[in-house]
């Protein structure tokens, strides 16, 4: 006897691409890009690549993406900043699909943040009981979510520490604010701290936690947590750094 079993949706996110081994049947690339308002260097190609054995349906999905102070994103559906052609296509097993992504929107100095996901629609999968009769009917569906940050070319962030602070635990606490009109990419930084005696211990960008999403805005605050472990060594009251690389 079928049982119908509600759909399941398994997310990637830019930042989070899962464990080694990750059996995904879809795969993106890139999962980051930088593009200018205008230009040659407003547009990409965005990569889809169908790794199973069954044809998938593909549709690309959207969004204008704002950041808060703590690194959570909120999405809106975007149709007119950024068109994406083919937007759904059919890929064969084991092959690819290159979609045209292009920004169309204002050309102004204020950085803009997007989400792009790909979108597998739902398939049916039917499993077997022990005995080879028809079991439970599957929907799995695979999105994958990628980000696109536009700002122009000669657009720089520059990140500057306001205050430092420890939590009960031992965790470092940092409040830091872009300062530059382009994007800082706090991945892409390096994390200083500085004891009284001056002596400094620097801290992974990776091990750090600065949200949702590892993008400041021009303009825009953040607030970043150093793991206790990592700062153990930096004892007493510090002072910190980051420097974008």
């Amino acid at each position: 006897m079928r049982m119908p079993i509600v759909a399941a949706a398994i997310a990637a996110l830019v930042m989070s691409l899962g464990a080694p081994g990750d059996s995904r049947a879809m795969d993106v690339s890139p999962m980051v890009a930088k593009i200018t308002p205008s230009g040659s260097g407003s547009s990409y190609r965005l990569t889809v690549r169908n790794d199973s054995a069954a044809a998938a349906t593909i549709e690309i999905e959207v969004y204008r993406m704002q950041v808060d102070e703590t690194g959570a994103r909120s999405l809106t559906p975007e149709d007119n900043d950024i068109v994406v052609f083919p937007v759904q296509s059919v890929i064969p097993p084991n092959r690819e699909q290159v979609v045209q992504v292009r920004y169309l929107g204002e050309a102004t100095s204020e950085g803009r943040m997007y989400l792009i996901r790909a979108a597998q629609l739902p398939i049916n999968m039917q499993t077997t009981t022990a005995d080879g009769e028809a079991g439970a009917d599957i929907k799995v569906a695979f999105n994958i979510n990628t980000y696109v940050f536009v700002a122009p070319a000669s657009a720089r962030g520059a990140v500057e520490v306001t205050s430092v602070s420890r939590a009960p635990n031992g965790d470092v606490l940092l409040s830091a604010r872009n300062t530059g009109a382009g994007f800082a990419h706090l991945r892409e930084a390096k994390f200083t701290l500085t004891t009284a005696d001056g002596k400094t211990h620097e801290v992974p960008a990776a091990d750090v936690d600065v949200g949702e999403v590892s993008v400041i805005a021009g303009g825009a605050t953040r607030q970043i947590r150093i793991p206790a472990a990592l700062a153990a060594a930096a004892t007493g009251d510090v002072t910190a750094s980051i420097a974008l690389l």
